[in-house]
């Protein structure tokens, strides 16, 4: 389980492990419930579950993938689920009828019909669905090869044939997956690979058509900034390990992004700085620590700075870490 730590009432709490989790093992849930029983809000980690409990170390799943309807979890959890994060498991969202308001590394954003949501692994993200929403969740494994994005993706749907286009992938999954057929564990990839391209399209073409050998840079940068943000690396050692110079690292993600690469580096800091404050208890000087900041007043200047308040103000701020109720799904 990640190692960060939250607050959670208790109600709260009980209501994500069993939301998050799915049927955990007996033992397991008792244990857990056994501590909250200590007191009405104690510290954890933030929830980070495989969809059927198993220890998220492997990011096995005990089937090729799994699709729900969206009511069929949340009519059991007032449409609302604390925000979480999957280790080894990405998520689709499709929202055919209804909508509601999801929580996305801490930034709340609402929804209508005709949505679909991309939720990437380890992303901390929240849920809180209009009574009577409709559409599909399909769950699979990271490991599985899939074209997938790198970040999370909130699409609207439009045009005259999209939404049924989009409705008819979903519904051929929910139709495998209920079905005990020959051939169904590769139909369930094919299918999946069908969503992942259809999102990949969705995604080029509301975008600038892409400069391959820049998008595979910065696809190559992104991957070792997520393995070394906490180290505090330099630009040019980046441009180093990359095999390119300083200066084209940084013209190539100005041309991408709009930002130059030490923006880029500082601001991923920066994320894992709100998200710690938003969802966790841990004190300043600790996150700082665990960021790699060794004197917590240069950490609170820094995030000051760029954030515009102190780390304190931006903790206290109303409207942090979930969407409306304090609530946000699987």
């Amino acid at each position: 389980m990640i190692t960060t730590c939250v607050r959670i009432e208790r109600s709260s709490l009980l209501r994500a492990i069993y939301s998050c989790a799915g049927p955990l093992a007996t033992g397991e849930v008792g244990r857990i419930i056994a501590q909250i029983e200590h007191g009405s809000v104690y510290r954890m980690a933030i929830p980070s579950f495989e969809l059927f409990g198993e220890a998220d170390t492997t990011g096995d799943m005990p089937d090729v993938l799994h699709c729900e309807s969206i009511a069929a979890r949340s009519r059991i959890y007032d449409w609302s689920f604390v925000a979480h994060r999957h280790h080894g498991l990405h998520q689709f969202f499709w929202v055919s009828r209804g909508g509601g308001r999801v929580s996305i590394d801490g930034e709340p954003q609402g929804f209508g019909p005709h949505t679909l949501l991309f939720i990437p692994r380890l992303c901390v993200h929240g849920f809180a669905f209009t009574p009577g929403t409709s559409g599909w969740v399909v769950t699979l494994p990271a490991s599985m090869p899939l074209p997938v994005p790198e970040t999370p993706q909130v699409l609207k749907v439009n045009g005259v044939s999209d939404p049924a286009s989009v409705t008819g992938i979903f519904s051929a999954i929910a139709d495998e997956h209920s079905h005990e057929r020959p051939g169904r564990a590769e139909a369930l990839q094919a299918h999946a690979m069908l969503l992942s391209v259809w999102v990949m399209r969705a995604m080029e073409a509301r975008e600038t058509p892409p400069d391959s050998p820049r998008r595979k840079l910065m696809r190559r940068f992104g991957t070792l900034l997520e393995e070394n943000y906490r180290q505090h690396w330099q630009v040019d050692r980046y441009a180093e390990t990359l095999a390119v110079t300083p200066t084209h690292l940084t013209r190539t993600c100005r041309e991408v992004t709009g930002k130059a690469a030490s923006s880029l580096i500082q601001d991923r800091v920066l994320l894992e700085a709100r998200r710690q404050l938003a969802y966790t208890d841990m004190r300043v000087s600790e996150i700082a620590q665990d960021l790699g900041y060794q004197d917590p007043a240069y950490f609170t200047r820094i995030f000051t700075n760029k954030v515009g308040r102190t780390p304190t103000a931006f903790r206290q701020a109303p409207g942090l870490g979930a969407p409306d109720r304090g609530e946000a799904t699987s």
